[in-house]
């Protein structure tokens, strides 16, 4: 049932870039993400799936940077969950490999990865709608400064979490 999700959740990050950009490259590197997720999906390694997310993020990424028009955030947050979903359901399928499972833990896993997309989608939506209202107070040349300093902040904040114990 997991491998099932897992497909799901490629098929997902194959078709958003594809909505947003449709060169003839981005159609070879979603197949060729589709290819490492079947041969993941099929040999229940880690390294195929997540070079697989490696590629749909590069095509992701590919169909974005020339579009006139900005991304939206139904489609980023759509792709961005796809490919942690994928991830997580292909790596719960190789840790319960050849377990015995109730429905109610396929049932149980599903709902919460409905409500993790919820508020993720949520959060996604609020933040937009907070920045949207300081773009116009913010002098354009600090705007690289700001940038920086979020950068700074996530690294060290990823640095803490790093060099906690018991982490």
């Amino acid at each position: 049932m997991m491998r099932l999700a897992t497909t799901g959740f490629a098929l997902v990050a194959f078709v958003v870039p594809m909505l947003t950009a449709r060169p003839r490259a981005l159609i070879v590197a979603g197949l060729i993400g589709l290819l490492l997720t079947a041969i993941g999906i099929a040999t229940l390694w880690r390294w195929p799936i997540t070079v697989a997310a490696c590629v749909f993020s590069i095509a992701y990424a590919a169909a974005v940077w020339p579009a006139p028009a900005r991304p939206s955030v139904g489609g980023a947050t759509a792709f961005g969950l796809s490919l942690l979903l994928m991830l997580h359901s292909a790596e719960l399928a190789r840790c319960t490999r050849r377990s015995t499972g109730a429905a109610g833990i396929i049932r149980s896993q599903t709902v919460a990865w409905l409500g993790f997309g919820a508020a993720t989608f949520s959060a996604a939506l609020l933040v937009m709608a907070l920045a949207a209202g300081f773009v116009g107070s913010i002098p354009i040349a600090a705007a690289p400064l700001m940038a920086a300093a979020g950068a700074l902040g996530t690294l060290l904040a990823l640095a803490a979490m790093a060099m906690r114990p018991g982490v």
